[in-house]
């Protein structure tokens, strides 16, 4: 029994709810029809709105800009010319304080050392050079009362002709090896 009860009520439902849908897409209609027209007007309201805001904001825009430009680059050239050698100079102080090379060795005999070094050396070479003055005067003078050639002159010359039999003229003054 209640089942009937629920079918026929039902059966009644369906109709009410056709009804009622004809009914509210039939009042849905000219609502529609009056939204697709206020729809248009309104992007087109919008367009217009963002165009006169881009209209309006563009001068104020290209102001800005030429007003900013030169600051930001008198900024870059404060920023080069001062702040950037402090911090590189800062940067390089932090580096030789935290650097853990030793400090080298001051010398021991620093510049006396050094010259003194360098005066016996010069020493060393005038004793040389007069030495070497005393040889080559003491040979190529011989006294006037001497005999004549000894038996050592007659050696060197032997050794000088065997020596120009030994040197090739094509080798540049090369020995001739071959």
């Amino acid at each position: 029994m209640l089942g009937a009860q629920a079918k026929s009520a039902a059966q009644q439902a369906i109709p009410a709810a056709v009804n009622a849908t004809n009914a509210a897409a039939q009042q849905a209609v000219p609502f529609a029809r009056q939204a697709v027209p206020l729809a248009k007007n309104a992007s087109q309201s919008v367009r217009q709105g963002t165009d006169d805001a881009i209209a309006w904001a563009t001068p104020y825009a290209d102001a800005a800009r030429a007003w900013m430009a030169p600051k930001l680059e008198q900024s870059a050239a404060a920023v080069s010319e001062n702040l950037a050698p402090m911090i590189s100079e800062a940067l390089i102080n932090a580096a030789h304080k935290i650097d853990n090379k030793p400090a080298r060795r001051r010398r021991k005999y620093g510049n006396a050392g050094l010259l003194a070094a360098s005066l016996l050396l010069i020493a060393a070479g005038a004793a040389t050079a007069l030495s070497m003055r005393r040889r080559s005067d003491d040979d190529d003078f011989q006294a006037m009362d001497s005999p004549g050639p000894g038996p050592d002159s007659a050696r060197i010359i032997a050794a000088e002709q065997d020596e120009q039999d030994w040197i090739d003229p094509d080798a540049n003054g090369h020995p001739n090896l071959g």
